[in-house]
């Protein structure tokens, strides 16, 4: 389910009550995640949300737009959740994936194209 579908379905529930608990016990780790590249800006959304009143409070500070296109798993009775990247983001690392493995392997040929004129 997509983090932003997720959060506006306990909105003023009890789940949202528990839910920012738990991202209240680990706001430290995710603000030193804060500084990774690609995936910083998701966790410093986290951390935000994590100081945050309510979902709906949250939805107006400049961070909720981060959490976009990332999905979660959540099983609250157990206080776990899994934050993955989505559907969107999935298509885009495997296209910037597909590029570099192309890339290596147009270098390894130039490379073995390169070492066969020389012998």
């Amino acid at each position: 389910m997509l983090l932003t579908q997720y959060l506006d379905s306990i909105a003023n529930t009890q789940d949202e009550a528990r839910f920012l608990q738990e991202l209240e016990k680990i706001k430290g780790p995710f603000s030193q995640m804060s500084q990774v590249p690609l995936v910083g800006k998701m966790f410093t959304a986290l951390a935000a949300l994590g100081e945050c009143e309510s979902i709906e409070g949250f939805k107006e500070s400049c961070h909720y737009g981060s959490l976009e296109g990332w999905d979660i798993y959540v099983n609250l009775d157990s206080g776990m959740f899994s934050i993955y990247p989505g559907p969107e983001q999935r298509k885009k690392l495997f296209k910037i994936l597909g590029i570099a493995a192309a890339g290596l392997l147009v270098l390894g040929l130039l490379c073995s194209h390169m070492k066969n004129h020389r012998d």
